[in-house]
C-alpha cells in the first residue's frame, strides 16, 4: 500500500497532456503514454516540454501565494470588506503543525520533479533531436527542476532528492520508493548543480522565443535560469537552513547573474506600472522575464478571489469610492464570479503615497460616507492584473502571473549592493523603480537617499511591498532580509511587519520558518522524518 501511495504521487509524468500547439498549456491528457513508448521524435519531445510548463501553471497558486505571499503578515483574517469569510487563515496566522500543515504531499512537487527527471533522461538519450534542440530542452528541464527544489528547500529544508526515473520505468523496489530527507546542504548543492547544467545547455541561446512559437515569455529561458540563480545565491548568502550555513561569497555570484539579466536580454521597464499587467496588449512585454500564461478560453487565474461579488457581497451600492461616488460595480464584475476571500490589511494600503501610481493601479479603496459626506476607510479590493473585458462584455481573469520581471532584478541588486556597502547602487536601483512608479509626480522629495544598512534594507522591503503585491515575494523577503548586516532576520522584527507593531513570527516559534510534513505523507513513507520542531 505504501509503494502504491508513493507511486501515485510521482507518476504524473506518464500522463502529461501533450500537444504540438504552442499556446495551449491547459491540456487534458489525450492518451496514456508509457515512459519508454512515447519518446520517438522531436514533436513528442517538444510536446512534453509543453507539458512541463502546464505543470508550472498547476503549481502557480502554491508557489506564488501559499508559499510566497500568505505568510507575509499583510493579510486580514476573519471577514473581508465584502462580507465573505477569509480563506488561508491558518497559513496567514502561522498556525502550523502536522494537523495544519499548510499543504500536503509536499505540494505535489515531486510529481512535477518526476516529469523533469523523465524529460532529462529521455532528451539526453534522444539521438533523433538536433543538438541545438536537445540543449534548449535540457536547459528548460534542468532549470525547472532547480526551481521546484529551491521552493522545497526554502519550505522544508532537507527533502528527498529524487533525480532518476527508476519508479517511472517500473522498477518497483521499496528501497527506492522509501527515501529519507537529504541534508539541507545536499539539496542546495543539487540546486546549484542543476542551475549550472541549465546554463551550460542554454549556452549562447539568450532568446525568449528562439523557435518563434509566440509564447510571449511563458516558456522558461536562459534569462529565467539566471534570475533563479540570482535568487538562489542571494538567499544562500543570507540564510542558513539546517547544516547549510549562509555563505556571503554567494553574493558575488548572485550579482553577476542579475547584472547579466539586466544588461544582456533587451529588457526595459515599462513606461507605466499598470501597463506591465495589461492582459490585452501587454503580455510578454519588455519588463517580463518569465510569467505563467493564462488566456481566455484556456485557463484563468485566481484573482477573482480578491475582488467582490455584486450580488451577495456588501460593497456594491453600499460603499463609496475615494472621489465620493457610489460603488456601482466599478471593476465590471457582473457575470465574472468574483468573490473576496482574501484582503490585504489597511496598513499595506497606507504605505503608498497618493502620488504613487501603484496605489490605485493595485488597490481600489472603499469608504463609508457620513451624513456630512466625510469618508471613512472601509476596505480594499485588488484591481491589479484582473484581466480583460471580452467581446461579450464580461470580465475574464486571464492576466499572466509574473515570476520574474526587471523591477525585481533591480531591487534584488539593491539588496546585494546594501550587503556590499555600495550606497550609490542602492540609490540607483531603488530610484529606478520609484521614478517609474511616481511618473509625472516624480520629484526630489521622493528620491531615496541611502543611509546605514538598516535604513536601506527597510527601504528595499518597503519598495517591494508596493511593487509586488500578489507576486509571491513578501514572506521570502522577511525570511531573507536582515535588520543589520548578518543580523536578525526581519521576520522576527516588528520593523518587518506592515504596521510596525509586532513581528510576523516570534523567535520562540522559529521552527515555523520551515513547514511540517502532513501526517498522511509521513505515515506512508517509513523513511521520512518530521520537520524539526514539530511532533510526528
Amino acid at each position: 500500500m505504501k509503494a502504491k501511495y508513493i507511486l501515485s504521487t510521482i507518476m504524473v509524468g506518464t500522463t502529461l497532456g501533450l500537444t504540438s500547439c504552442a499556446d495551449k498549456l491547459d491540456l487534458a491528457p489525450i492518451d496514456y503514454y508509457g515512459s519508454t513508448s512515447y519518446w520517438k521524435n522531436d514533436s513528442q519531445a517538444e510536446a512534453y516540454i509543453d507539458g512541463l510548463h502546464s505543470n508550472m501553471r498547476s503549481a502557480e497558486w502554491t508557489h506564488n501565494m501559499v508559499f510566497g505571499d500568505l505568510r507575509g503578515g499583510q493579510y486580514k483574517v476573519g471577514t473581508t470588506a465584502d462580507g465573505s469569510s477569509t480563506d488561508g487563515g491558518d497559513i496567514a496566522s502561522q498556525n502550523f503543525d502536522a494537523e495544519h500543515p499548510g499543504v500536503s504531499k509536499f505540494g505535489n512537487y515531486f510529481g512535477y520533479i518526476a516529469n523533469c527527471n523523465l524529460a532529462i533522461a529521455r532528451i539526453e538519450a534522444a539521438d533523433y533531436l538536433a543538438d541545438a534542440d536537445k540543449k534548449y530542452f535540457l536547459g528548460i528541464a534542468y532549470g525547472l527542476r532547480a526551481f521546484y527544489y529551491f521552493d522545497l528547500y526554502r519550505v522544508y529544508g532537507g527533502v528527498p532528492l529524487r533525480l532518476g526515473t527508476e519508479v517511472i520505468d517500473g522498477q518497483i523496489n521499496p528501497a527506492e520508493l522509501y527515501m529519507p530527507r537529504a541534508k539541507a546542504s545536499e539539496v542546495m548543492a543539487q540546486i546549484k548543480a542543476d542551475l549550472k547544467k541549465s546554463l551550460e545547455n542554454f549556452g549562447d541561446n539568450a532568446k525568449f522565443d528562439p523557435y518563434g512559437r509566440g509564447n510571449k515569455k511563458g516558456y522558461w529561458s536562459k534569462a529565467a535560469t539566471e534570475c533563479l540563480a540570482g535568487e538562489v545565491y542571494l538567499w544562500n548568502a543570507k540564510v542558513s537552513i539546517g547544516d547549510n550555513k549562509a555563505n556571503t561569497a554567494d553574493l558575488a555570484v548572485a550579482k553577476a547573474h542579475l547584472e547579466s539579466v539586466a544588461k544582456n536580454y533587451g529588457l526595459s521597464l515599462r513606461p507605466t506600472f499598470a501597463s506591465v499587467f495589461d492582459a490585452a496588449n501587454g503580455k510578454g512585454n519588455s519588463e517580463i522575464v518569465f510569467a505563467i500564461r493564462y488566456a481566455e478560453g484556456e485557463a484563468t487565474n485566481y484573482y477573482r478571489q480578491y475582488v467582490y461579488n455584486i450580488g451577495t457581497g456588501q460593497l456594491n451600492k453600499n460603499v463609496y469610492l475615494e472621489d465620493g461616488t457610489l460603488f456601482d460595480d466599478p471593476l465590471q464584475m457582473a457575470g465574472a464570479g468574483g468573490i473576496q476571500r482574501y484582503e490585504y490589511k489597511e496598513a499595506l494600503f497606507n504605505k503608498f503615497d497618493k502620488e504613487d501610481s501603484r496605489r490605485l493601479a493595485t488597490f481600489l479603496p472603499t469608504y463609508k460616507k457620513a451624513a456630512d459626506n466625510s469618508l471613512t476607510y472601509w476596505g480594499t479590493v485588488v484591481r491589479k492584473n484582473i484581466g480583460i473585458i471580452n467581446s461579450a462584455g464580461l470580465r475574464v481573469f486571464c492576466g499572466d502571473i509574473p515570476y520574474y520581471r526587471l523591477s525585481w532584478v533591480y531591487l534584488s541588486l539593491a539588496e546585494i549592493a546594501n550587503m556590499q556597502d555600495d550606497k550609490a547602487a542602492v540609490e540607483k536601483y531603488i530610484n529606478d523603480v520609484r521614478e517609474r512608479a511616481y511618473g509625472k509626480n516624480w520629484a526630489d522629495k521622493f528620491k531615496f537617499v541611502a543611509g546605514d544598512f538598516t535604513k536601506n534594507e527597510l527601504a528595499i522591503l518597503a519598495e517591494k511591498d508596493k511593487e509586488f503585491v500578489q507576486e509571491g515575494q513578501r514572506w521570502w523577503d522577511l525570511c531573507r532580509m536582515t535588520y543589520t548586516k548578518n543580523g536578525k532576520h526581519l521576520v522576527f522584527m516588528k520593523e518587518g511587519s506592515v504596521d510596525g507593531t509586532s513581528p510576523v513570527l516570534e523567535e520562540s516559534e522559529s521552527h515555523k520558518l520551515l513547514w511540517p510534513i502532513d501526517k498522511n505523507t509521513l505515515n506512508n513513507d517509513d523513511a521520512l522524518e518530521q520537520t524539526p520542531g514539530y511532533t510526528k
